[in-house]
């Protein structure tokens, strides 16, 4: 403390220099208009500063210890011992220290006096170096055997850290079922959770945005902690999708968009047909999907449209994706029948090792073709191909040499093969028109266009199903249908009747391959039977597979 009465001894031996040289420097004893006022002032001035460096000067730490008693003194610095931080803090700078000096101090020796900047620790503190008189205490906290004595000779091995001990919290999970109504707020609020945090949950990202669109009947799976806090959400975005928000490092949320595990199982049916394929195959349970499926898998083989009768059977296993029981959706027809008048046409869905997957014949013949038979969405055929029609609108005999499809304005056109673009434009007639060439022997014509896809021009390639132009009614026609027209060697033909080329079939290095993995499958079709009355109640298949959905 020698240290900080030196520094006021000296503050203030220099403020009342500075206050004698601001006396004489400014003419104080001169002035003839009352000087005794301001002598006073500075003298008032001087004395509060005076007492207040009294009142300071005995508030000063030890001050007191040095005014009773010179022993009381001597004995408070052999109590305390100066130490900086360092050599506290860790055990490698107490033992690179200079050791401390333990010859007996006055109490009014300099040399015993720390820096300013030092401070004093107490015993108590327990510092890892050596005190004379203290040798036997220290000893007795180092040495294993005095603490086994100390705490009665217990076996029980030393506690571990805490923290690794910790239990990790308990977290409760409440689904909520959304009513009409309701928003993440509110759903919330009932639940006992603050709009903090709904800001906090909405302000993850766009996936947790998805939970603005809940709607009624969807669930909710709201988790907290033991002390009743939001803690973490789950929510069904699909029937193959979940959004999880959950705290990761402790405290801090995150938002995730996983799969949902669920199985895929295989199930047959067959029936009847009585009235329609639709009807018949919803009379025995077959999902409408897989009704369409089946018209898509054998379109080149029968003509739903045309062909189907009364007493024709069908039989199919498809795929159904189920979780915990619960039916989520269906997927991939993997094999089917179909019988009209008495002639059947199997398929079998495959994939070779390549990559490539689609529907075959069981020779390994491909059912799909290079072309679409229908290159637009059409809800009926307005006009057949004929080439002595009656025209409505000239009221003369002219050729029809395509097909007409009626559709909305707008529906969209696609090419039916891959191909090159010969003409984009306007035709008397047949108004915004646009043809194809897709090899030396085949082309196609789209005619009545409302309009062209993007830059579609001249030269340009399409694939197989793009879309190059929107149905309409412009040329002559009486309303919104698309005229489709195919030309072999440039002589038109019906197109829901010219035989196109099929796609490829089973490459010779996969046979092998594709018999042994479909053998299975057309052994399966033929055990489903059908009863007298023309249906088959629809279960499971004997060759059933339980598998992860993602392997599809």
């Amino acid at each position: 403390m020698a240290a900080e009465r030196r520094l006021c001894y000296r503050f203030y031996t220099i403020f009342f220099c500075q206050v004698y040289t601001s006396m004489q420097q400014r003419p104080l004893f001169k002035q003839k208009r009352r000087p005794t006022r301001l002598i006073r002032r500075t003298l008032l001035v001087g004395l509060g500063v005076f007492a207040l460096g009294a009142v300071v000067w005995q508030l000063l730490p030890g001050q007191a210890s040095k005014d009773t008693n010179a022993g009381d003194s001597a004995t408070t610095q052999s109590d305390e011992i100066p130490l900086t931080l360092e050599a506290i803090d860790t055990p490698e700078s107490t033992s690179k220290s200079t050791p401390v000096d333990t010859t007996p101090r006055t109490a009014g020796s300099t040399t015993d006096r720390p820096p300013a900047f030092a401070r004093s620790v107490s015993l108590d503190s327990r510092p890892n170096f050596h005190i004379p008189g203290q040798k036997e205490s220290l000893q007795a906290i180092e040495t294993p055997e005095s603490n086994r004595a100390a705490v009665g000779d217990r076996d029980e091995p030393p506690a571990t850290d805490t923290g690794e001990q910790a239990a990790t919290p308990s977290l409760e999970e409440t689904t909520i079922t959304v009513d009409s109504g309701d928003t993440l707020s509110t759903i919330f609020e009932k639940a006992g959770l603050g709009y903090s945090d709904v800001l906090k949950v909405l302000d993850l990202g766009d996936e947790a945005r998805r939970l603005e669109r809940i709607r009624p009947g969807d669930k909710l799976v709201l988790i907290t902690d033991d002390a009743e806090q939001f803690a973490g959400l789950k929510y069904d975005l699909s029937s193959e999708s979940e959004l999880s928000i959950f705290r990761r490092d402790g405290d801090q949320l995150v938002a995730e968009i996983t799969d949902l595990p669920s199985e895929t199982r295989l199930v047959s049916a067959g029936g009847t047909i009585k009235g329609s394929l639709y009807q018949s195959a919803i009379a025995t349970g077959v999902p409408p999907a897989q009704i369409m499926q089946l018209a898509e898998v054998f379109g080149w083989k029968v003509d739903f449209l045309r062909d189907v009768r009364d007493g024709d059977q069908f039989r199919l296993i498809y795929e159904v994706r189920e979780r915990d029981g619960e039916r989520l959706g269906t997927g991939h027809i993997v094999a089917a029948e179909f019988t009209n008048r008495g002639e059947k046409v199997q398929a079998v869905r495959y994939t070779s090792p390549d990559g490539t997957t689609g529907y075959y014949e069981p020779d390994g013949s491909s059912l799909e073709r290079g072309f679409l038979r229908y290159p637009v969405e059409f809800s009926r055929i307005s006009s057949n191909f004929n080439p002595k029609r009656l025209h409505p609108i000239h009221n003369t005999v002219r050729p029809h040499n395509g097909v007409d499809l009626a559709a909305p304005t707008g529906t969209p056109v696609k090419s039916a093969a891959s191909g090159r673009v010969t003409f984009v434009g306007w035709k008397h007639g047949y108004g915004k028109v646009v043809q194809v060439r897709h090899d030396a022997k085949h082309e196609t014509l789209y005619a009545h266009l409302s309009g062209f896809k993007g830059n579609l021009k001249r030269g340009v390639s399409v694939d197989k199903g793009a879309t190059i132009g929107f149905v309409g009614m412009t040329g002559a026609a009486t309303g919104p249908h698309l005229h489709y027209e195919f030309k072999v060697h440039g002589k038109a033909l019906d197109p829901l009747k010219v035989d196109l080329p099929e796609a490829n079939p089973i490459a010779s290095e996969h046979r092998k391959d594709f018999i042994a993995r479909t053998r299975g499958s057309l052994e399966e079709l033929a055990r489903i039977e059908i009863d007298v009355d023309g249906e088959q109640p629809v279960h499971l298949a004997q060759n059933e597979a339980t598998r992860d959905a993602r392997d599809d």
